[in-house]
């Protein structure tokens, strides 16, 4: 089910008012809906589409439509959409489009819709049965060492590993001395290191596990020998086995990181250098999937050094790593991952990773590689990457395997300087953001250094007698090709298609509040689920709604429709305000009435219900990982808290005023809308200091580098909300 009848370019990939007056209220019987104009048809007509067969939940013919002018983006544009003209596209289940050409296959990193319960970095990473067993490591270059877990990869859920296996494949320290291991079987492969621990605390007791310049296996039973001397003795270089070998990647010498690519024989004919990296490396992580082999991340040398070797590599961006940290050169972090055929020795460019990382564990289950932890320089991180082949034409838009015309013909180049605040640093970013500008009227696309990249609406995106008013909440479809926004004061939500700047699809009335079919009283983040369903709060009616383009009326009603709104759920909900998919397929619903979340399924069962502690208005509660919950406090004296499913406090950042959403960053960063401050900010918890700003605060306005109480926000794809949460979200 998607929407169906847009001009041809649609299938691509797609006065400042008085402080009182312009406040969102969401509090019932407050109502502040202005456009009472009846909007215009589209140019195009939605048409209900029959159910598809099993393994697809929709199917779009890309047909055009008569009278309709060139494609944004010019006449290259144009002129993809005119071959694209007539072809099959399926919104298989998932919410990715495929296209019916091409048989080539691209790696694609998603971000895990979770967080680790603490940052961690150095860690072993190893498969055991559906889960990852996460030994050794630490919270930091010099931090504490980290527990073990088992985590489930899919829902984020972890657990204590078993005491006998805490220690994991291979003895402890051995990551700590620049050791990296891999795992055939019942062997594991120590290959290289230090034979030092890297401590700067003469004393520790840290063993001396490493044998600088060989690769030992380990059995089960604890026998260790020497399989192969290593031509260049390194220590943290990437490993991976594959064909029967061990490929060894770049690693730490005592004059700096190289970038040789080493092959080990484990039949006894030694080891051998085989090519080399397009420039020097250490603590990547290599993986292999379909015979390939992949390194990912790693320390690069300095900036002045790596823009003479393969300044693509700089594009990941990342923090520069302080001297100390491994040799007392600086260097930077790589965020992109490297395709190595082990057949012909090639290296290329394969993907781009959400964020920079260094030094991450790594497990394939299946066919799917699993990056864990790391760091960004200095700085230790708690997300988790899943990487998969996927058919080129299935790519994520915005992924480095889905560039050029067809991936974001809609972004505007980017040029020119920025417009972020002092001190602000674009690094904080993974991707870029877009904006709900409530009372400018739009929808905006920023870029990490604040340059605004794309703009809804534009002169003739809106057919006759169509409005585009006060925008409330923005999120990107799980495909990446619409833009589903949520207008809360003007009773409407609406659907864009974001290559063709069109409305496609439109429910409720501007201005008209109601409870009968085609009508909405304050609505508030609306999403685009995979089967292409939108659910959606409705404020005042005290309800959720599961709608079904291109029909008028809900599909389902959760709770009782009134509007006497008290926490009762399923059956009555206390001013729900948003309903945001967790990791095992439920839903964590806000109610402003006596400060509510609740975990609950789209079949109306609760799982639990807490109070976000100290909280005076809640807000888009979503998910930082299983366990740990993440609010805005809509209120005067704002605030963000993290808390547990008990409502125990975790972390808070006060000094807000008025946020109404804030999502977790892979990085462990916080992203959040200060609506009333007329600035959206990232937020450093382990400092407790803004890094990031775009907005003047506490200063409206529509220029660049300006925002007008920006009230909802999305990254933009791949990192985008619900591509995240699209394998694991409940469906009606």
């Amino acid at each position: 089910r998607v929407f169906r009848g847009e001009p041809r370019e649609c299938g691509l990939m797609a006065n400042r008012t008085a402080r009182t007056a312009r406040a969102r209220d969401r509090r019932p019987g407050i109502i502040r809906a202005s456009d009472h104009r009846r909007p215009g048809r589209s140019r195009c007509g939605l048409h209900r589409l029959a159910r598809p067969a099993a393994g697809l939940s929709a199917c779009l013919t890309v047909a055009g439509c008569a009278g309709v002018g060139a494609a944004p983006g010019g006449p290259a544009a144009a002129g993809h959409a005119r071959r694209a003209a007539g072809s099959a596209v399926a919104l298989a289940a998932g919410g990715r489009t495929v296209l019916a050409a091409g048989g080539r296959t691209v790696l694609e990193p998603v971000w895990a819709p979770y967080q680790l319960p603490a940052p961690v970095t150095g860690v072993t990473a190893t498969p055991h049965g559906a889960t990852i067993l996460i030994t050794g490591g630490t919270a930091g270059p010099a931090g504490p060492p980290a527990s073990a877990l088992l985590l489930n990869p899919v829902t984020g859920r972890t657990r204590p590993a078993p005491s006998g296996e805490r220690a994991g494949p291979s003895p402890a320290g051995l990551t700590a001395s620049g050791v990296v291991a891999v795992t055939a079987g019942s062997t594991t492969y120590l290959v290289g290191g230090t034979g030092q621990p890297r401590t700067n605390q003469p004393g520790s007791g840290q063993p001396r596990t490493g044998q600088p310049g060989t690769v030992r296996a380990v059995t089960a039973t604890g026998s260790i020998r020497v399989v192969a001397r290593l031509p260049v003795p390194v220590s943290d270089p990437a490993a991976a086995i594959a064909g029967g070998q061990i490929w060894v990647f770049g690693g730490e010498t005592a004059r700096g990181p190289v970038n040789v690519i080493q092959r080990v024989s484990l039949d006894g004919r030694g080891a051998s250098i085989v090519g080399s990296l397009p420039g020097p490396s250490a603590g990547a992580s290599a993986f292999a999937l379909q015979g390939v082999i992949f390194v990912a991340g790693g320390y690069l040398p300095s900036p002045g050094r790596l823009s003479a070797l393969y300044p693509s590599l700089l594009a990941g961006g990342g923090r520069a790593d302080p001297p100390g940290v491994l040799t007392a050169a600086p260097r930077s972090t790589s965020g992109q991952v490297l395709r190595f055929d082990p057949a012909s020795g090639t290296v290329s460019v394969a993907a781009d990773l959400p964020m920079p990382v260094a030094r991450a564990g790594v497990a394939v289950i299946g066919s799917t590689a699993y990056l864990v932890g790391g760091s960004d320089g200095p700085v230790p991180m708690p997300s988790v990457v899943t990487l998969r082949m996927v058919p080129a034409a299935r790519a994520l838009p915005g992924s480095l395997a889905n560039r050029g015309p067809l991936a974001a013909p809609w972004l505007a180049p980017a040029h020119g300087p920025g417009h972020l605040a002092p001190g602000s640093n674009p690094a904080a970013l993974p991707a870029d953001v877009l904006v709900a500008d409530h009372l400018n009227n739009r929808l905006i696309i920023i870029d990490p250094h604040g340059r605004v990249r794309w703009t809804f609406p534009q002169p003739g995106d809106l057919a006759p007698g169509q409005t585009f008013k006060v925008p409330d909440d923005a999120f990107f479809s799980p495909d990446g090709r619409y833009i589903v926004a949520t207008q809360e004061n003007n009773q409407v939500i609406s659907v864009i298609s974001i290559a063709a700047h069109r409305i496609v699809y439109r429910y409720g009335r501007p201005g008209t509040p109601g409870t009968g079919p085609n009508r909405l009283d304050n609505p508030d983040d609306a999403m685009l689920l995979p089967g292409g369903d939108i659910l959606a709060a409705d404020i005042k009616n005290c309800r959720i709604l599961l709608l079904a383009p291109p029909a008028h009326r809900p599909a389902r009603v959760i709770g009782q429709t009134t509007h006497a709104c008290l926490h009762a759920p399923p059956q009555r909900f206390g001013s729900p305000n948003g309903a945001f998919p967790l990791t095992d397929g439920r839903y964590l619903v806000t109610e402003i009435n006596g400060d509510w979340a609740s975990s609950m399924g789209l079949n109306g069962r609760v799982q639990w219900s807490t109070h976000p502690p100290g909280v005076a208005y809640p807000s888009d509660t979503n998910e930082v990982y299983p366990g740990r919950y993440l609010t805005a406090d809509y209120s005067p004296s704002g605030q963000v808290v993290e808390f547990s499913r008990t409502g125990r406090l975790l972390w808070r950042f006060g000094g807000l005023n008025q946020p109404s959403l804030a999502e977790p960053l892979p990085n462990g960063d916080v992203l959040v809308n200060d609506d009333f401050n007329d600035r959206i900010i990232v937020i450093d918890p382990a400092t407790n200091r803004i890094v990031w700003q775009y907005g003047h605060t506490g200063v409206a306005g529509r220029a660049p580098g300006y925002l007008n109480d920006p009230d909802g926000l999305d990254l933009v794809p791949p990192y985008s909300m619900l591509i995240r949460h699209a394998a694991t979200a409940g469906r009606p």
